[in-house]
């Protein structure tokens, strides 16, 4: 193994230098997000089978699909960095490391090593990225702002892939509720590379928490040649741009965008999923008829119901069950009750606490038990954020309790509800729609 340089400056292990800046092709595609980045790996391992950072990013990969079926995939490409490892440098080392508790369904234990690596090597933008990610997916807003405002001093504009940092800062400081600072750093980052997806969709997530969707639909309108290059990520755009229909109350064109774009018949993707779930529930809440839609979110959840990967997904799948009339959503429920997993499974905790009074709620909700999804959400729903996602995701809990309430009659706690909902966002599209 030589030792070769990434255009950031940071030194890595390969056999030759094609192999190398085929791995840097790699992750160039996924910071972009292309439906190329696997074939890109592939053509990386073909060159060098024994490149252990190609390794790691292969498993890293299979994790960030949140599929229970990659998991070996995962653990066999970890096993296989593991192996080609000797003479790698520290920081590989440390990747290896992050990946062998990822793996082992310890991200949390995955996300410290990042950070560490990032205090040695802040220009590391594939830990930079994967951080971003696990504190988004546990919900913590601010070390998703934090984490990349400490490595920003490192960067300029002149530093490869910098546009793609200004992108998570947008992001971060969103979720931590910086909306000058974010808005101003997704202009920057779609400034230098209009092809960031990830960059669109903070601007997005800023104008809904701005309550402007005609400015966000504008943004989105703009950028669509860029963004619609993505690979399945566009379709989560997609349903920004419904959610912005939504606030127009715009229900018509929303359900058109659904079975145009949200839904993807050929894709089990988790957020797909999710988006799809979200969409339709949102739609129903507003009286909106989505016919046997939920049906075939159904078949291809019923086969997932004890991944257990992310409490936030499994949320969803929960919720399409109920809604779909699949009694395969009480075994999904039994299973997480008794499930006791590993020591290592950071998820395991919020499963527990959150997961399952959340699942029980989604049921009650979605079988006419209005009251009894009321009081099973309200004791924990200022604890929801630790089941990650973005505000703007897990809003769809918040408007599920609302319209709990208000379908039980409960004209104390539906008032009280939306008093605090007015109070925080007084031209929220929603205060109105669920006060009928």
């Amino acid at each position: 193994m030589a030792i070769f340089h990434d255009p950031r400056g940071l030194s890595r292990t390969a056999a030759t230098a094609d192999a190398a800046a085929a791995y840097d092709k790699t992750v160039q595609a996924y910071l972009a997000m292309t439906p190329d980045a696997g074939d890109l790996l592939k053509a990386t391992l073909a060159a060098d089978g024994e490149m252990v950072m190609a390794h790691c990013l292969k498993g890293y990969f299979m994790m960030l699909m949140a599929m229970g079926g990659l998991l070996p995939k995962a653990e066999k490409a970890a096993a296989m960095a593991r192996e080609t490892a000797e003479g790698a440098t520290d920081r590989e080392r440390l990747h290896v490391r992050a990946l062998e508790h990822w793996a082992g369904r310890d991200l949390a234990g995955a996300a410290v090593i990042w950070e560490d690596i990032l205090l040695d090597h802040p220009r590391d933008i594939l830990a930079a990225r994967l951080a971003h990610f696990a504190h988004f997916y546990a919900g913590e807003s601010r070390h998703l702002r934090d984490s990349v405002n400490r490595v920003l001093p490192h960067w300029d504009r002149d530093v490869p892939g910098y546009s793609y940092v200004k992108g998570m800062q947008a992001f971060g400081s969103e979720e931590a509720g910086d909306y000058a600072v974010a808005q101003a750093a997704a202009e920057e980052a779609i400034e230098l590379e209009p092809n960031d997806p990830w960059a669109v969709h903070a601007y997005a997530h800023v104008m809904e928490m701005r309550n402007r969707p005609e400015d966000g639909l504008a943004w989105i309108e703009r950028l669509r040649p860029y963004w619609t290059q993505a690979h399945n990520f566009q379709n989560h755009i997609w349903w920004h741009e419904c959610l912005m229909f939504l606030a127009q109350d715009r229900q018509a064109d929303a359900l058109s965008q659904y079975d145009a774009h949200v839904f993807d018949a050929d894709g089990d993707e988790y957020l797909d999923l999710c988006n799809a779930a979200s969409l339709l529930q949102r739609l129903e809440i507003l009286g909106l008829d989505v016919g046997e839609r939920w049906q075939p979110l159904g078949e291809k959840v019923r086969g997932r119901t004890e991944e257990h990967l992310l409490t936030f997904i499994d949320l969803h799948y929960a919720l399409i069950l109920a809604a779909a009339g699949d009694d395969k959503v009480h075994e999904m429920r039994e299973f997480t009750a008794r499930h006791e997993g590993t020591a290592e499974d950071s998820n395991l905790p919020i499963m527990k606490a959150l997961g399952l009074p959340m699942i029980d709620a989604l049921i009650a909700y979605r079988t006419g038990r209005y009251a009894d999804a009321a009081q099973a959400i309200l004791p924990i729903r200022y604890e929801l954020w630790m089941m990650g996602g973005s505000h703007a995701q897990r809003d769809l809990f918040a408007l599920i309790l609302i319209d709990a309430a208000r379908k039980a009659g409960d004209e104390r706690l539906h008032g009280a509800l939306l008093a605090e909902r007015r109070a925080a966002a007084p031209d929220d599209f929603w205060v109105a729609a669920l006060s009928v």
